[in-house]
């Protein structure tokens, strides 16, 4: 028998490989206000949190986090969502945890996109419902997304495990009253109940046998 019955996955970073595209639209707004930044400056700052790379780009551009945030999505608004796709395994982790009779959720801060990246990589239909942070819930590791979803789908929180590639994805878990996945190739101290490199060692972690 699986060792968890429902999984609530993270999206950017853990499902999907959107943090290079976001840095590039991220790194040329920057550009447009006169201030080159690295791009690995920003990558390792997302890998953190959103707000943190605003924050960051805010102080070195001498403007306030909201403002950056405002010129940004008005730059993903005018030449459109950046190109992604699902990490490695992902579809494959999906697909056999369904077919085991499990059920897959997202709590993600990103907007009504990920539908459209869902759907684009054929994945949609492996979800049960996706819940949307920053417009009805609070963000990570606010735990308001993670208890929706297990009040309205009666879940079990021993047999439910979230997915998450930050530290802002475990703590929701854990605020929430479920287990945690924390997926990173460099294994960082974290509050994690599992540490895995890839969604390759998902399948032991699950009791996925097949």
């Amino acid at each position: 028998m699986m060792r968890y019955q429902e999984l609530i996955w993270d999206f950017d970073g853990t499902l999907f490989d959107t943090y290079p595209a976001m840095c590039r639209d991220l790194g040329q707004v920057m550009e447009t206000l006169g201030v080159p930044v690295r791009q690995e400056d920003l990558l390792c700052r997302f890998t953190r949190s959103r707000e943190q790379v605003l924050t960051w780009c805010a102080e070195q551009a001498g403007r306030t986090a909201g403002e950056i945030d405002r010129i940004y999505r008005s730059w993903v608004a005018e030449h459109g969502q950046p190109e992604a796709h699902p990490f490695p395994y992902a579809g494959e982790m999906l697909s056999r945890f369904q077919a085991a009779g499990g059920r897959n959720f997202i709590f993600t801060h990103r907007s009504e996109s990920v539908h459209d990246y869902l759907a684009e990589a054929g994945l949609r239909a492996y979800f049960t419902d996706v819940v949307s942070a920053g417009t009805v819930y609070a963000r990570k590791p606010d735990p308001a997304g993670n208890l929706h979803l297990i009040r309205t789908y009666g879940l079990d929180p021993d047999r439910t495990l979230a997915i998450g590639d930050r530290e802002l994805d475990v703590l929701a878990a854990k605020r929430a009253g479920i287990r945690a996945c924390l997926v990173d190739p460099a294994l960082p101290e974290t509050a994690a109940d599992y540490r895995i490199r890839s969604l390759k060692e998902l399948g032991p972690v699950l009791g996925l046998t097949r």
